[in-house]
């Protein structure tokens, strides 16, 4: 607009004041501002809309290729931002294991956490069942009773399973078998103990006394073993005061907990045990399902315990730490090619959902004030442009 006012005022001065040289080099730098600022408006202008309403020719070109500028849009990001060695540098700073420690320390998390696996119990022992469950659960138990690490976790979870009683069912377990060996092998146990009458006490005692000694002994034992029966029995008390005992050495003596460690894997891994595994599964696994719906229960308690543990760990194993931030980049690594694709194509459709005078509207709002430089600039770079230029021409070919 100034330099429009300029060039309809330049005649008047002429009338009044005479042509001098810098008044040609005005005039020319005025009428090429206003050609300047147009042409910059006009192209500014049809890059989003056409200019006027006219549908002139490669106009309104972003509305029009709405669908290749998401294209191009999605692959510049994916390809450009999403770098390995982009995503690399930024991983590199993150430690994830801290931030892990972190999460589990608050109360809120750990919590959650702790609901949450106990209401997969009943999902996963589902699929767990029958003999390859049990060898399942056998070998993953091996595999975490060989870490240091994990000792105290396992300490505060047997004692979380003691205070469940989860014990006396392991007990009641092979009390039953022993009672059936018993009742199965009753032939074999009243001869041996006969055999052993008489080797002891010569032939003729052996012969008169044998066989009635052998069935005493069979009828004590079977009498002592329906005695044990009961949850309330002597002996049942006595073997809970043994464990506790047990349980309670391993956590203020280490050296010991790791020799009771080693017990308790050969025990597990026993050709024996897995043999049983299938029936002594069940019952547990029953056990534990009854139990995850209560937040008292002895399965809140072990895994309160375990996630306790691995937290204090995070914090202070720094291989362990590693060894988590190592396995989580790498894992992020491998996904990257997928994200990258996913990227790719995301950003297509949300560019394809808008029309296209919101999409003209978005991105003119965006830059709106950078738009009105750029027509301010036109104008400037305009006048400059002619006046010097109609200078040159003047010193070249004379007024």
């Amino acid at each position: 607009m100034a330099g429009l006012a300029t060039t309809a005022a330049l005649p008047v001065w002429v009338r009044w004041w005479g042509h001098p040289w810098w008044l040609d080099m005005i005039r020319a730098g005025t009428q090429a501002g206003v050609v300047g600022g147009l042409a910059d408006w006009f192209a500014v202008t049809a890059l989003f809309r056409h200019p006027m309403g006219l549908p002139i020719p490669h106009t309104a070109i972003l509305p029009a290729r709405k669908k290749q500028i998401g294209e191009g849009l999605g692959r510049f990001v994916a390809e450009q931002f999403f770098t390995d060695a982009d995503v690399s540098r930024v991983l590199a700073k993150v430690d994830f294991a801290r931030l892990l420690a972190r999460a589990l320390s608050t109360p809120e998390t750990a919590q959650a956490l702790n609901q949450r696996l106990r209401g997969a119990i009943p999902g996963v022992l589902a699929k767990l069942n029958g003999e390859e469950g049990a060898r399942t659960v056998s070998n993953v138990m091996e595999g975490l009773l060989q870490g240091a690490d994990l000792t105290p976790a396992v300490v505060r979870g047997l004692k979380a399973m003691v205070a469940g009683d989860v014990h006396q069912e392991v007990f009641s377990f092979f009390l039953a078998q022993f009672r059936d060996l018993v009742m199965t092998r009753e032939t074999e146990l009243r001869d041996f103990v006969a055999k052993r009458v008489r080797e002891q006490g010569g032939r003729l005692v052996g012969w008169a006394l044998g066989s009635a000694v052998a069935d005493q002994v069979l009828g004590a034992l079977k009498m002592e073993l329906e005695r044990v029966d009961p949850m309330d029995s002597d002996l049942r008390h006595g073997f809970t005061r043994w464990i506790r005992g047990k349980v309670d050495s391993m956590e203020a003596e280490p050296e010991r907990a790791d020799a009771m460690m080693k017990a308790v894997r050969g025990f597990v891994g026993h050709d024996s045990l897995r043999e049983w595994g299938g029936e002594l599964w069940k019952r547990l696994q029953s056990r534990a399902v009854a139990d995850s719906g209560r937040d008292d229960g002895w399965t809140a308690q072990v895994f309160d315990s375990f996630i306790k543990q691995f937290a204090e760990t995070l914090d202070t194993n720094r291989a362990v730490d590693e060894g988590i931030n190592s396995a989580v980049r790498q894992g992020l690594l491998r996904m990257l090619p997928a994200a990258r694709a996913e990227i790719a194509r995301f950003i297509p459709q949300v560019v394809e959902r808008w029309d296209g005078p919101g999409l003209s509207e978005r991105l003119e709002r965006g830059v709106g004030q950078d738009l009105a430089f750029i027509r301010i600039n036109g104008t400037v770079v305009g006048l400059l442009a002619g006046a010097l230029l109609e200078g040159v021409f003047m010193l070249c070919f004379g007024s």
